[in-house]
């Protein structure tokens, strides 16, 4: 059931058709309801409210087209817009990045709106009728008032709907917005694995642990129960709890050998118990409920992913078909501040040889040392956001809480000045790389004791 409830909401999320549908059909509900009040209530309190004139049937058959027109040729602009947004941001900033796009409530909501009030305007239109006369039976006629100004009302919500998508679609594709809104979603997440990683240690009973990597260690076949995925996909979240909670029921210990993010091919190991005991088939289909594969990686428990988004952003950003520093300068800031928020903190704990569930918890080195090293071979290439990654590293190095995270940010610093130094052609810029790379290993040095000791392992690039 976690594994089925889990994937549709992940689902709904990324799906641009989910809130749409919704609204849809309580526009056909109150398209029927408020016809039926209307008849009810009747129309003598047209002739009461001065101010309002009463509709012919011919009147308001025309306005309900007009508005029904009118909205369903606007919702298909719309969506027109959206689809040549989504291919403008997968072009210039990557097709990973199509999520953000789809998942973007407003968007969704924009569009509701517009198919919503279509589908009312015909709803009602199909109650009104002239006066028509049939042997034994006299219909009069209808023309249900109150929902004529409910769509006008509803007419108004899609102009101010429609200004606001004009407002917002520039806004969604503009870069600086796109890398603060991942920036900070990767920040939130740092701050909130380690918050969570905090109340595990304190043994509450709330905590997610969303920190999750593979236990790197191959189950015996003699001494383990394995448990292999059944379908290929990425892993996209384990539920830790309910895990914990069968080891303990059961007397086993549960390894995880995968960790969110990781692409499984159908048969190979997922999980493994040990001891292996006879019934230990009995809580296969337990353990299977307690991760979930699909086919694109999420953010819920990967939060390598969102450094991932930052990357390639980056990446894309400096190839020479855009040449665009200025974006990946700003990348570096985003990417800088979830590390800062990860190295001001003290690293998770590992686990112990004694817990119920074994995995290995992600490090601040895991996520600094694939993001640096990935984008190393691209940023060299740039004498100014070459600089600027320097300068990235030297204030995550100064804001490091122990010696091995600066270590880790000063190997890094010495890496990618030698790349600089080898790929950029020009003598003052490599002239300023070494003195940029002086510069910051002296700022790190002041910074506190516990980081002279990696400066003197690297000497600067001749």
């Amino acid at each position: 059931m976690h594994n089925f409830i889990f994937r549709w909401i992940t689902k709904l999320r990324q799906n641009y058709w989910f809130w749409p549908s919704v609204m849809t059909v309580c526009a056909v509900l109150l398209g029927f309801v408020l016809p039926y009040l209307d008849a009810r209530v009747g129309s003598d309190w047209i002739r009461e409210a001065g101010f309002v004139r009463t509709i012919e049937v011919d009147g308001a058959r025309a306005i309900l087209t007009t508005l029904a027109t009118a909205t369903l040729g606007v919702a298909g602009v719309a969506f027109s817009v959206t689809i040549v947004a989504v291919s403008f941001a997968s072009s210039n900033y990557g097709p990973r990045l199509i999520g953000n796009f789809m998942a973007d409530r407003k968007n969704q909501v924009i569009l509701g709106i517009f198919v919503a009030t279509f589908v009312y305007c015909i709803t009602v239109l199909t109650t009104v009728h002239a006066s028509t006369e049939t042997p034994g039976t006299t219909l009069d006629a209808f023309v249900p008032h109150l929902s004529l100004y409910f769509a006008l009302l509803l007419t108004l919500a899609a102009v101010g709907a429609l200004i606001a998508y004009i407002h917002h679609i520039p806004e969604s594709i503009n870069i600086m917005n796109l890398t603060a809104e991942i920036g900070a979603k990767l920040q939130s997440s740092v701050i909130r694995m380690l918050d969570e990683e905090d109340s595990r240690m304190r043994d509450t009973p709330d905590a997610h642990h969303m920190d999750v990597e593979a236990w790197f260690e191959e189950p015996q076949a003699d001494d383990a129960h394995v448990v292999r995925a059944e379908v290929t996909g990425f892993v996209q979240k384990f539920d830790l709890e309910n895990l914990a909670a069968l080891a303990l029921k059961n007397g086993i210990q549960i390894v995880l050998h995968r960790s969110p993010g990781d692409f499984v091919v159908m048969g190979e190991t997922v999980l493994s118990t040990r001891p292996a005991r006879s019934g230990a088939g009995a809580i296969d289909r337990q353990m299977r409920d307690c991760f979930t594969q699909g086919d694109n990686r999420t953010d819920a428990q990967d939060i390598l992913f969102l450094s991932d988004q930052l990357v390639e952003v980056l990446g894309r950003a400096l190839s020479p078909g855009i040449n665009d520093p200025r974006t990946a300068m700003l990348c570096l800031d985003w990417l800088r501040a979830g590390l800062v928020a990860f190295a001001a903190r003290p690293p998770s704990q590992p686990a112990k040889s004694d817990d119920p569930v074994l995995y290995r918890r992600v490090a601040f080195e895991d996520m600094l040392n694939r993001s640096f090293a990935e984008m190393r071979q691209c940023v060299a290439t740039n004498r100014t956001v070459t600089l600027q990654a320097m300068d990235v590293l030297t204030d995550i190095a100064q804001a490091s809480f122990q010696e091995p995270m600066a270590r880790a940010c000063v190997q890094q610093i010495c890496q990618l000045a030698g790349s600089a130094m080898e790929l950029l052609d020009e003598s003052v810029a490599r002239e300023e790389i070494a003195t940029e790379l002086k510069r910051a290993l002296q700022a790190v040095a002041a910074g506190g004791a516990h980081c002279r000791d990696p400066i003197a392992d690297h000497a600067a690039p001749d």
